[in-house]
C-alpha cells in the first residue's frame, strides 16, 4: 500500500472502524515504509482507544511516533502526537495530553493542522469544559478544511461545533450545525454519519424539552442505523432517557434489552447499555434487575477508567438497593462515597445524587444523618434553575423537603407547587395522551408531600386543592385531534383489516400467529408515530376551590372527592359553600369492596344469586363512610382515585335514589359542565347488529323518530366517525374490547372491524355526550400516578362532556329496557345523571334489571 492510500484509510477510518483496524493490522503495520507502518499503528491505536483499551492504544501510538520520526516528515510525527495527546487526555492524563497537542501544533500547517485542531477542541470542550476555546479551534479547522476541500474533517469539526453549541445553551445554532454535518456526510456517502446527525438533532430536541420531536428523531436515526446493519449504543442510551422522561419504562427497557441481544457488545458499549437498562428497570419497578445491571456496569466502568460514567451506574445501584431495604447505615456510607465521587468528577448527575443521599440520610436516625440530609437537600435545591423541567422539578422537591424538615408548611407547599407547575408545562407539549399520562418526573413525590402537608394543616379547602393538584392532569389537557398523518391513517386501516382476518381465521380454526405478528407491528408503528405528536402547550389550570363551590351551588350539587394518603382513604365533601373533611378508612379495604361488588354484578348478569344489597352496603362503608350523612343538594358528583375508578356507584344505598355522576377530577367536571352541544337534537344511534348486542337501537329509534340510525353493514368505522363528529348525543351499541396491555388500542367492533381509541382522534369535533352500552365499555386502566387510559377517558380528554358506559358484564335483554328508560328521560331534558336515575327506578323489582342498571355509570355531566 502506498502512502496516499494509507493516509486515506486514516482519514476515513470512522466510516467502518472495525474494517479499518483489520486492514491496518494486516497491510499497513508490516509495511517496510515507516510512513505507512506509522499510519497503520495510528489507525489501530485509535480503534483500540475507542473500544476501551487505552494502554494498548498508547503502546501502538508510541510505535507510530517512533516510526514517524524515521520518515523525516514533521507532519507525520505531528499528526501522531495529536492522536497521542487526545488519547492521553481521555485516559485522565489531561495536562500531559494538552502538552503533546500544543507541541504538535507548532510544526503543522494545512490539513494536518486542521485535524490537530479538531482533536484539541475535543479535549478543550469535553474534558476541560472550555467550550469557547474549543469553538475557536473548530472554526479555524473548518476554514482550513474548506480551503483544502476536505469534507470529511470539515464534517467532523462541524459536528463537534454542534456539541459545543449545546453545552453553551445555543440550541438553534446546534441544530444548524448538526443539519450541516448531515448534509456533508450525505455528500460523502457516509450513511453512519448521516444517522448520527439525525440522532444529534434528537438530542438537541430533548435538551430543549421537546420530547415528541426527540422521540421522532431517535426513531428515524434507529431506522437509518438498522438499514446499514449498525447499532449505535449512544443512540440507545439517549433514546432510553427520552422514553424514561416520558414515563415509558417498558419502551426504554425494550430498547436496552434489544441492544444487549442484537450483537456481542464491546465492554464500553455493554457498560453504557447496562446503565440504560438499570435506569429503565428502576422506572418499571424491577429493583433487583436494576441493581444487578447497574453493579455490572459499575465494575466494567471501573476497569475502563470512566469515573464520571461510573457515578451514574452507582447512583442507579444505590437507588435500587435503598428501595429493596436492608441496613441503612451501610447505605448511608455508600451514599457519602457517591457524593464525593460525583463532586470530584463534576458528574451531571450530582443533583440526583444529592437528592438520593438526602433521602437515605433521612432514613437514618442520628443527628449527623439529619445534618447531612439538610446539607445535601440544600445543595440539590440549586437545580431549580436547571435546563430541563424534570431537573428543575427535582430541585423544587429538594426545596420542599427542606421546608418540611423545618416545619415550614408554607415553604413546603410553595416548593411543591412550583415543581408541579414545571412538570405541567412540560406535559402540555405532549400531543400523545399516553405520553402525558405516563410522564410524571418527580410529580408523584411532590404531590404526595404537598397533600400530606395540606392534611396536617387541618384546612379542608387546602386539602381539596392539593387532592386535585396531580389528579388526572393528562386528561385535563385537551388531546390533539382533528386527523392523523397519511401514514398513521393507512396503518389504522390496515390494522382494521388485519383484525378482521384474525377473527375469520379463529372462526375457521386456522392458525393466527402470522396475522397477530403483523397486527402487532402495525400497532407499534401507529403508537410510535402518535408519541411524536405535539401538544397544545397550554398547561393545566390549578383548581379554584371558590369557583368550584359557586358552580356546585348553582347546580344544587355536592362533590365527594376521595383522596388516598399513606394508605388511608379520605373524603372531601364540597357543597353548601364549604368543604368538609372525613376520614373513611383503609384504601386496601375499599379496593376489596369494589372487587366484591363487581363480582356480584357479574353473578347477577348471568342470572345467578347475588348479594347486591350486601355489596352496596360494603361499598358505602369502605368508600365514603360518613361522608354522605346529611349531604345537602339534589345531585352528587363523586371523584375517586384512579385506583377506584371502576366503582359501581349505583349500588351505594346513599346514592341509589339520587342523580349522580362521576368524574376523574373536579377540574374535569367544571370543564364538562361548561361544554355545550352544537346541535341539541342531533341524536345518533349506531348498531352494527353483531350477535345479540345492539338490540336497544331499534327500540330506542322507535321512540325517537328524529334520531339518525346507522345499523347493520352500514355501521362501518368511516360512516360512524363521520356521524359521530359533533353529534349532540351518540349511542354506540357495539361489542367492546378493552386492552389492558395497551388501553389506547381498546375498541368497539363495528361492521368492518374495530373502531379504536386512536380513530377518535380523527374527529374534528368530539360528540357532546356518548352512550356506550357494551359490556365493560367504561373500564379504564390506571397508569402513571393518578392517571387513566381507555375509551371513556379519551372521549373526556377530547372535550366530550359526558359518557355513559358499563363497568361490568350486562344482560343484553335487560340492557334494552335500561337504555329505553335512559333515553326517555334524556328526551325530557334531563341530564345523564337524571337519566341513569330514571333507568335505575325503572329497573327496580327485577334482580337482573337492577344489576344491569347499577352496572352503568356516568363519567362527566
Amino acid at each position: 500500500m502506498d502512502r496516499a492510500e494509507a493516509d486515506e484509510l486514516l482519514r476515513t477510518l470512522f466510516t467502518d472502524p472495525a474494517a479499518a483496524r483489520a486492514r491496518a493490522a494486516a497491510e499497513l503495520v508490516p509495511d517496510p515504509d515507516p510512513h505507512v507502518a506509522s499510519v497503520g499503528h495510528q489507525v489501530v491505536a485509535i480503534v483500540l482507544r475507542d473500544l476501551g483499551h487505552p494502554e494498548d492504544a498508547l503502546a501502538h501510538l508510541g510505535e507510530a511516533l517512533r516510526l514517524a520520526r524515521r520518515t523525516d516528515d514533521g507532519e507525520r510525527a505531528g499528526d501522531v502526537r495529536a492522536t497521542l495527546g487526545a488519547t492521553l487526555a481521555r485516559v485522565g492524563r489531561v495536562r500531559e495530553g494538552m502538552r503533546e497537542l500544543d507541541r504538535a501544533a507548532e510544526g503543522l500547517t494545512g490539513l494536518p493542522l486542521a485535524r490537530l485542531l479538531v482533536r484539541r477542541a475535543q479535549v478543550l470542550g469535553y474534558l476541560l469544559a472550555r467550550y469557547e476555546d474549543s469553538m475557536v479551534d473548530l472554526r479555524r479547522a473548518v476554514g482550513v478544511c474548506e480551503r483544502e476541500g476536505d469534507l470529511v474533517w470539515k464534517a467532523r469539526a462541524i459536528n463537534l461545533m454542534g456539541l459545543a453549541h449545546v453545552a453553551l445553551g445555543e440550541l438553534a445554532e446546534a441544530s444548524v450545525a448538526f443539519e450541516e454535518f448531515g448534509r456533508l456526510s450525505a455528500a460523502e456517502g457516509n450513511a453512519s454519519a448521516v444517522a448520527t446527525s439525525v440522532h444529534n438533532l434528537g438530542w438537541v430536541a430533548q435538551v430543549g424539552d421537546d420530547l415528541p420531536l426527540a422521540l421522532a428523531r431517535y426513531a428515524e436515526a434507529s431506522d437509518l442505523f438498522a438499514s446499514i446493519g449498525q447499532t449505535s449504543t449512544d443512540l440507545v442510551t439517549d433514546w432510553c432517557r427520552a422514553y424514561l422522561a416520558g414515563g415509558l419504562a417498558a419502551d426504554a427497557t425494550a430498547v436496552a434489552e434489544q441492544a444487549l441481544a442484537a450483537r456481542p457488545l464491546l465492554p464500553p458499549e455493554r457498560a453504557d447499555v447496562l446503565v440504560s437498562l438499570a435506569d429503565a428497570a428502576l422506572a418499571a419497578g424491577s429493583d433487583a434487575r436494576a441493581a444487578d445491571a447497574a453493579e455490572e456496569a459499575s465494575a466494567l466502568l471501573r476497569v475502563q477508567g470512566r469515573a464520571q460514567a461510573r457515578v451514574r451506574a452507582d447512583l442507579l445501584a444505590l437507588t435500587a438497593r435503598s428501595r429493596m431495604g436492608g441496613q441503612r447505615a451501610p447505605l448511608l456510607r455508600r451514599a457519602e462515597r457517591l457524593v464525593v465521587a460525583a463532586r470530584s468528577t463534576a458528574a451531571p448527575e450530582l443533583p440526583q445524587v444529592l437528592l438520593l443521599a438526602a433521602r437515605v440520610a433521612r432514613s437514618v436516625r442520628s443527628q449527623r444523618a439529619a445534618r447531612l440530609a439538610a446539607d445535601w437537600s440544600g445543595q440539590a435545591s440549586a437545580s431549580t434553575s436547571a435546563a430541563t423541567a424534570n431537573d428543575r422539578a427535582l430541585g423544587w422537591l429538594a426545596a420542599a423537603w427542606l421546608g418540611a424538615s423545618a416545619g415550614d408548611a408554607a415553604a413546603t407547599l410553595r416548593a411543591c407547587d412550583r415543581g408541579l407547575t414545571e412538570l405541567d408545562e412540560h406535559r402540555a407539549t405532549f400531543g400523545s395522551q399516553e405520553l402525558r399520562a405516563l410522564s410524571s418526573g418527580h410529580g408523584a413525590e411532590l404531590a404526595e408531600l404537598g397533600t400530606r402537608t395540606a392534611l396536617e394543616s387541618g384546612d379542608a379547602r387546602r386539602l381539596l386543592r392539593w387532592s386535585e393538584r396531580w389528579r388526572a392532569t393528562a386528561l385535563s389537557v385537551p388531546s390533539a385531534f382533528g386527523g392523523h398523518d397519511a401514514a398513521t391513517t393507512a396503518d389504522l386501516a390496515a390494522l382494521r383489516v388485519q383484525q378482521q382476518r384474525i377473527a375469520e381465521a379463529r372462526a375457521e380454526g386456522a392458525p393466527t400467529d402470522r396475522l397477530q405478528a403483523r397486527a402487532s407491528r402495525l400497532e407499534q408503528d401507529v403508537r410510535r408515530r402518535l408519541l411524536h405528536a405535539r401538544g397544545s402547550g397550554r398547561a393545566v389550570d390549578v383548581l379554584d376551590v371558590g369557583a368550584l363551590l359557586e358552580a356546585l351551588a348553582e347546580d344544587d350539587t355536592v362533590l365527594v372527592e376521595l383522596a388516598e394518603i399513606d394508605g388511608v382513604l379520605h373524603a372531601l365533601v364540597a357543597g353548601g359553600g364549604r368543604v368538609r373533611h372525613r376520614v373513611v378508612g383503609s384504601a386496601e379495604a375499599a379496593a376489596r369492596a369494589v372487587d366484591f361488588a363487581l363480582f356480584m354484578l357479574r353473578q347477577a348478569a348471568r342470572g345467578r344469586r347475588a348479594q347486591l344489597d350486601v355489596a352496596g352496603a360494603r361499598l358505602q362503608d369502605a368508600l365514603v363512610g360518613p361522608a354522605l350523612d346529611g349531604v345537602p343538594g339534589a345531585r352528587v358528583v363523586v371523584s375517586a382515585t384512579s385506583a377506584l375508578q371502576g366503582v359501581p356507584w349505583g349500588l351505594l344505598p346513599g346514592l341509589a335514589d339520587r342523580a349522580f355522576t362521576s368524574t376523574p377530577s373536579a377540574r374535569l367536571w367544571l370543564r364538562a359542565r361548561a361544554a355545550a352541544a352544537e346541535d341539541d337534537r342531533r341524536v345518533l344511534l349506531v348498531g352494527p347488529g353483531l350477535g345479540s348486542g345492539g338490540a336497544e337501537v331499534p327500540a330506542v329509534a322507535a321512540e325517537d323518530p328524529d334520531a339518525e340510525v346507522i345499523d347493520g353493514s352500514d355501521a362501518t368505522v368511516a360512516a360512524s366517525l363521520a356521524a359521530l363528529d359533533g353529534a349532540a348525543l351518540a349511542h354506540v351499541a357495539a361489542h367492546g374490547h378493552f386492552r389492558e396491555d395497551s388501553p389506547l388500542f381498546s375498541s368497539l367492533t363495528l361492521a368492518d372491524g374495530p373502531l379504536l381509541v386512536h380513530d377518535l382522534q380523527r374527529l374534528e369535533r368530539p360528540p357532546h355526550r356518548v352512550v356506550l352500552s357494551a359490556c365493560e365499555s367504561g373500564v379504564m386502566q390506571p397508569v402513571g400516578d393518578q392517571e387513566l387510559l381507555g375509551l371513556s377517558a379519551a372521549l373526556l380528554s377530547m372535550g366530550t362532556a359526558g359518557v355513559v358506559s358499563s363497568l361490568a358484564e350486562v344482560d343484553d335483554e335487560a340492557t334494552v329496557e335500561v337504555m329505553v328508560a335512559l333515553h326517555a328521560r334524556l328526551r325530557e331534558g334531563g341530564g345523564l345523571g337524571d337519566a341513569l336515575l330514571a333507568a335505575r327506578r325503572a329497573a327496580a323489582g327485577s334482580p337482573v334489571l337492577a344489576a344491569t342498571a347499577a352496572s352503568f355509570t356516568v363519567l362527566g355531566v
